[in-house]
Parts: C-alpha cells; structure tokens; sequence
C-alpha cells in the first residue's frame, strides 16, 4: 500500500517569479514538476501589481524561486507571508532564491537612501542575462527540487547537467560571434545589461536614466547626449518594460545612433521563446546595429 501512494505522488509544484526562473526550472523539473511564473517577460519585475491567485498558487507551491537582491522587494515577500505557506518561506526547504552563489555585479561602495532612486543595496540583481549565471540559477534550482523530492533527485542532476552542457556551447558559440565587437560601447536606459556586457565584451556602463526608477531631466540627457557624441556611442538599450520616450530624446540629439529594444527576459519580445533565444536574440541586434552605425 505504502508503495502505490508513492506511484500516485502528486507532482511538485514550483512557482517562479519571472519567466527567466520558470524556463530554466522547466528544463530541470522536467515532467516531475508543475511549474508556472508569476508575471509575463514584458512586465517589469522591479513593480508589479499582485493579484489574488498569486496567494492561491504560492498557498499550494512546494517551492518558491525569485531572483533575489530585493529584485521583487515590493510585491514578493507580502504575498509570500499572505500565503501562510511555511514550506516556501525564507529558510525552509521550498524557498529558492536563485542568486545563491552568483557572482554579483556593482555592489554599492557607499551608503544610500532612497533620495538616490530605486537602489539595490545588494548589487545588480539582473544577473540572468549572463548565460554562466544562468548554470548557477539552474543549479540552485535543482537543489531546492532534491530537498523537496529527493526520490527523484538522479532525474534532476541529470536535466542539470544536459542543460549545464547546452549552456555551455551557445556562451562559446556567442562569443565567437562577439569577437569583432570587443570593447564596442553603448548606452542604456537602466543599468540592466551589465552582465550581458561582462560575458561578451562590450561596454553597457552609460545610463540615461539619472536616478534607477527616475525619469530624467532634460539637464542630465544632454549631459549624456554629450558624452556619446564624444565616446561615438550610436547605440541605446532598452528594456520591453521602459518609457522609449527618454531613449528617443537621446537618440534624436546624437546623430546615426540606434534604440534597441532588447527581450531581457524570456517571453520579453514575442519571438523571445526560450532562454538560449533570448540571449541570441539580444546578441544579434547589437551586432546588428553596431554595423549599420559603422557604415552610416
């Protein structure tokens, strides 16, 4: 009898944060979990409006994954306390916070208070768009399904590791796509594609935005617009979720330049479909316009 009610095991139920967690959770979890994301790739992460079956799915979730850092500050730890589910609450064998053991970028050197934006006092938390963080995430995540099912722990090590290897061949194909574009700057909206910059040898270090999760004034754009035009910085990034408005302004002021809207996340762009995509896709278009601003 003991032996047909484990046969009849319900699945585990994994619920992530962001498309980017529910991908990469899908290719560990396999057919052995049931596993849905809270919010869509085109929404921004940093501010999102919870809704009712938020409480019902985290109620029911053997295991809760988030990007950490205080990414999701103002929406996940209320509904994570709302859900009276202790088995993903921080310190029990549900929760998974996938930034464990990543190698975090810009970590503040001062103090800072809320008159400077929108800071993370834990350093960049958008360190997905590094596919060897991505590994980290995947590994993170298949600890937290062998501590909730480690029947089937062998099922997951070994997802793990296939999607370890794959992971491993796109960053070296992509960076041998990246060779010729080594050291090329760009702007950014928000300071999100810092790890994307590091991986593959560009520059993402200018922001247009003043102040994170401000808008910029008119007086600091044309400081920027200044600073490209002396740089020869022809490309903007942005992020599916921003206002293209201040981006624009930039660009109208700086002659042959480019505003990308890049996917950022999974599902952030309609044929952004997959985690190796996305990466693709956003790699692509920098190459892309990086050789229509040479031959303008």
């Amino acid at each position: 009898m003991f032996l047909i009610s484990f046969s009849l095991q319900a699945k585990v139920s994994l619920v992530a944060t962001t498309t980017d967690i529910k991908y990469i959770a899908e290719q560990i979890a396999g057919d052995k979990a049931d596993v849905s994301g809270l919010i869509r790739g085109f929404d921004d992460p940093h501010f999102v409006m919870t809704r009712p079956d938020f409480l019902v799915r985290l109620n029911q979730a053997d295991i809760l994954c988030m990007v950490g850092l205080d990414l999701e500050v103002g929406w996940v730890p209320y509904i994570q306390q709302q859900s009276r589910n202790i088995k993903i609450q921080k310190g029990q064998p549900g929760y998974c916070d996938t930034s464990v053991q990543v190698k975090i970028l810009g970590e503040p050197t001062v103090m800072m208070d809320r008159s400077m934006g929108d800071m993370h006092i834990y350093g960049n938390p958008h360190y997905w768009n590094d596919p060897i963080n991505a590994i980290q995430m995947a590994d993170n995540i298949r600890s937290a399904l062998n501590r909730v099912d480690p029947l089937n722990h062998s099922y997951y090590d070994d997802n793990f590791a296939s999607f370890k290897k794959r992971i491993i061949s796109l960053t070296k194909e992509e960076l041998k796509k990246m060779e010729p574009y080594f050291g090329l700057k760009v702007a950014v909206f928000h300071d999100q594609f810092v790890y994307l910059a590091s991986r593959f040898k560009f520059t993402a270090n200018l922001t247009i935005e003043e102040r994170p999760g401000v808008p910029p004034s008119v007086r600091y754009m044309d400081q920027v617009v200044s600073y490209m035009i002396a740089e020869k910085i022809k490309i903007i990034l942005l992020g599916p979720y921003h206002n293209p408005k201040y981006a624009e302004y930039v660009s109208s002021k700086v002659p042959g330049s480019i505003v990308l809207v890049m996917p950022v996340s999974v599902g952030g762009t309609p044929e952004a479909t997959t985690y190796e995509e996305t990466l693709k896709i956003m790699l692509q278009k920098i190459r892309d316009a990086s050789d229509r601003t040479k031959s303008n």
